[in-house]
């Protein structure tokens, strides 16, 4: 792109143009060796690290994985690093203008915490940080790290990192002018969710999903070890990925997308929401999506996000308002992991549902009760995926199981919708049918962030 249509673009949006300075390597050593000595930050950094991280940055190393204390992780294929100097002048200007609007949706609607915390880190400027000082930063006032990744990571991956307090980052800037994209990027990973670190309830939520993984994988490993049989122990395996998937998705609808209540108004605390000017405004504004309050201290209401399927192709139809942040605190890595068990043993939601019991803040347009879903897929009339394939799983689910759910009220801490007979005497007759074929387990796309 010309330089006159990126100045265009930057008068367009506020930016003065004469502001999109790219910092010389020089002028970022600088920055970084200053930081390094300060020791009026809750995690200073010893030099035993710093010196040779200061080192690396002055050789033009460029960034990898943390470096600031003993601790690492092991990235495997999904490792990157960030050459700063490769970064072009368009995509520091899509940063600006990302920044910006973010700004304008962010003091809106974002919450107390998220903003004190960008304060913090001064999230923002007419340039893409440098992970160098970016990532000692963080260290110093969280004593998380960064680690650079070259595409969306598997979930299993991603929660190892937290379970070590690293969080992965991309490389990559969205185009220019662009709000929302599928996959993370510069703008989702460090506009959106560094200030989260600085909210300490939503740090422990990060890392105790971390936790939660380990006692997962471990319990896998401790099965496999007793465990000779080839198809059991695969069983074993395909188990383990489907518990933290239904960990994931509690992840998913409060550290990624959660709202909570701040003096009777709805702030936005989730990174994916903050990360999007449009999502941020549609999160809180919009009559499109359902807002369901939660206290996730009550067991109900976390099974409740766990047995809740979503999409990432599109802005959320349904957000989950928590009702304190102090609640969030009793998202021990103990209860995520038993809530997860009890999602696997229950009927699912797809993300547009409305169900009995939810204490309904905004009933959405696109609002669907449980049973709607599967009345679309005998018509044919599918909606979208999400919808899809939550039908399909519970009717399999149930269908195998020839109950009607009643005996699982235990469970769900209150009565099971049960399934039209109707409709479990359709997909009886239409089981094999080649478009009901999809995985039993519902599929759910790894996160990088």
């Amino acid at each position: 792109m010309d330089i006159e249509r990126m100045k265009e673009i930057a008068s367009r949006h506020g930016i003065v143009w004469e502001t999109v300075i790219v910092p010389s390597l020089e002028q970022r050593v600088e920055l970084l060796a200053a930081c390094l000595l300060r020791t009026d930050v809750p995690f200073p950094i010893d030099p035993r690290f710093g010196i040779p991280y200061l080192t690396a940055a002055r050789n033009g190393v460029p960034f990898t994985i943390g470096g600031l204390c003993d601790d690492s992780v092991d990235l495997g294929q999904y490792r990157n690093e960030q050459h700063y100097d490769r970064y072009t002048l368009e995509e520091h200007l899509s940063w600006a203008v990302l920044v910006t609007e973010q700004q304008k949706t962010k003091h809106r609607y974002a919450c107390h915490e998220y903003l004190a915390g960008e304060s913090t880190f001064a999230i923002g400027g007419t340039v893409i940080p440098d992970y160098y000082l970016l990532n000692a930063r963080i260290y110093q006032q969280t004593g998380w790290q960064l680690a650079t990744v070259n595409m969306i990571i598997p979930a299993e991956l991603f929660f190892t990192c937290h379970s070590h307090r690293f969080f992965p980052v991309t490389t990559f800037m969205r185009g220019l002018e662009q709000d929302y994209l599928q996959e993370p990027d510069i703008g989702h990973d460090v506009a959106g969710h560094v200030s989260t670190f600085t909210i300490p309830v939503v740090a422990h939520v990060m890392q105790n999903h971390g936790i939660a993984r380990n006692l997962i994988y471990q319990e896998r490993a401790d099965e496999l070890e007793k465990e000779t049989d080839e198809a059991r122990r695969n069983k074993i395996m395909r188990r383990a990925d489907e518990l933290l998937l239904y960990a994931e998705r509690i992840y998913w609808f409060t550290v990624e997308f959660g709202l909570v209540l701040q003096a009777g108004e709805t702030r936005a605390f989730g990174a994916g929401i903050l990360s999007s000017p449009g999502e941020t405004t549609s999160s809180i504004d919009s009559p499109i999506p359902n807002r369901i309050v939660i206290d996730p201290s009550r067991d109900q209401d976390l099974l409740r996000l766990a047995t809740t399927d979503y999409l990432i192709s599109e802005f959320q139809k349904t957000y989950f308002v928590t009702e304190r942040f102090d609640l969030l605190e009793t998202l021990t890595p103990e209860r995520i992991v038993a809530t997860a068990k009890a999602a696997s043993r229950l009927p699912h939601f797809s993300w547009r549902d409305i169900v009995p019991g939810d204490r309904v803040l905004h009933v959405g347009q696109t609002a669907v009760s449980t049973n709607e879903k599967y009345f679309r897929l005998m018509a044919d009339v599918r909606c979208d995926d999400c919808l899809t394939r939550t039908a399909i799983r519970n009717l399999r689910w149930f269908h195998r199981r020839n109950s009607d759910g009643s005996e699982l009220s235990e469970i769900w801490y209150g009565p099971v919708a049960p399934v039209p007979e109707r409709v479990l005497q359709w997909y009886s007759e239409h089981e094999s049918d080649a478009a009901l074929q999809v995985p039993l387990r519902p599929l759910s796309e790894p996160l990088s962030s």
